[in-house]
């Protein structure tokens, strides 16, 4: 009993003794993606505006989603395509100067980024390698194509690794978050069937864990951050989980590693959908590594979600640690701004307008819901589940993002 009382006191006073600057901090987003076709022939000038209008828009990093990208045209048509001597390379780019693509020793689009990065206090998961092959695999039972694919595949991230490292860590090393790793795992089906007999999960694990590998021998403290998706139709929710857990284990994904699911609104599936599928994966890979939401912020069509579809996604998912979005600086940025700017407002927690969200806050919608007097001066930002009224949900959550703080 004593032992039950003294959490309750602790977790009251965290409560009381957090404050979030909702100035600096943002609750929903903590990085968004931004893919390199869009930013390969930026300036300086126009990398220092996208990370400014990032900072002010509340994220605290950007996601490169990879800084080589290498397109294989299928020119046997004689073998299968899980061959990789079907293929030859058509064309190949990088965000800086890579073994991996000739002539790209002029290319300064990552110092450029990892510059801005440092002028305005934020920092960047820097993706590895995009190879267009990579979708011929994870159906059925993998073959020795495969495997001939995923070793040539980990060789290359290796090289992003290390080459990235040795050329910027010693000047930006506090502005490199950690890693991406661009290849999306999705529920493959052999896979959850179990049919493939663990094949699968043996071979993505060692990619995984061969990468894992080179950042330990170049920089141990960073992160690879992962991104998965899902199709419901392929597999249940817990045999996604159960896959899942076999590649952490066969990967030996450490504690600062990051697996940011996406979390299926893109795909329009409705949120116990996705909460279902959050909660299958966190409990997985609970406590063998970091559990976070990747938020699809597109429809079907590929337009872009209107916000308040992705706040309610954002709470369908609120048992991660932390969210991530695809992506603002795409479909948001220059393009709705104020409607994104609206969402985040709303989730500030902000009630009685003095900057930060406090124990003052949740004093002040307690005090509103027990009896309808209290005055309030920003009702949006005390609405957290977007319900439309201010009622006891929202100073559960309003609760949960102050102990969030606190820990």
């Amino acid at each position: 009993m004593k032992r039950i009382l003294a959490v309750i006191i602790a977790s009251a006073y965290a409560v009381l003794s957090a404050q979030i600057n909702v100035h600096a901090y943002a609750p929903l987003f903590e990085a968004s993606f931004l893919q390199g076709w869009l930013c390969r022939g930026w300036t300086q000038a126009q990398w220092n505006q996208e990370f400014s209008d990032m900072h002010d828009a509340g994220f605290h990093a950007m996601i490169l989603q990879s800084t080589v990208d290498l397109t294989y045209e299928q020119t046997n048509p004689d073998l299968p395509k899980t061959d990789p001597d079907a293929f030859v390379l058509k064309e190949s780019s990088a965000l800086y100067p890579t073994s991996l693509v000739p002539d790209s020793e002029n290319t300064h689009a990552l110092e450029f980024a990892l510059q801005a990065a440092k002028a305005n206090g934020m920092c960047i998961y820097i993706g590895t390698v995009s190879d267009n092959r990579w979708w011929n695999y994870g159906w059925g039972v993998p073959d020795e194509g495969f495997s001939e694919w995923s070793d040539e595949n980990v060789t290359q991230c290796r090289t992003v690794v290390r080459e990235v490292w040795e050329q910027f860590g010693d000047q930006y090393g506090a502005q490199i978050a950690g890693f991406y790793y661009n290849n999306e795992i999705w529920n493959m089906d052999a896979a959850c069937a179990g049919t493939d007999h663990g094949a699968t999960a043996a071979i993505l694990g060692r990619n995984l864990h061969e990468t894992i590998a080179e950042i330990e021998a170049q920089c141990p403290e960073k992160t690879l951050l992962i991104s998965p998706f899902y199709n419901k139709d392929l597999s249940d929710s817990a045999a996604y989980g159960a896959f899942w857990k076999q590649i952490a284990v066969q990967a030996q994904l450490r504690p600062q590693d990051i697996l940011a699911h996406q979390d299926g609104g893109g795909r329009d599936y409705d949120t116990d959908t996705l909460a279902e599928w959050s909660e299958a994966l966190r409990s997985a890979v609970g406590g063998r590594m970091r559990f976070w939401v990747n938020q699809e912020s597109f429809n079907p069509d590929t337009s872009a979600k209107a916000p308040e579809l992705l706040r309610q996604n954002y709470f369908a998912t609120a048992t991660a640690e932390k969210h991530i979005l695809f992506s603002w600086n795409h479909y948001y940025h220059g393009k709705d701004d104020a409607g994104f700017a609206l969402m985040m407002q709303k989730m500030t927690g902000d009630l009685n307008g003095d900057g930060l969200c406090s124990a003052a806050d949740a004093v002040l919608l307690s005090r509103w819901i027990g009896q309808g007097s209290a005055e309030i001066t920003n009702w949006l930002a005390g609405d957290l589940n977007a319900s439309g009224a201010l009622d006891a949900a929202d100073l559960t959550l309003l609760k949960r993002m102050l102990l969030h703080v606190a820990a």
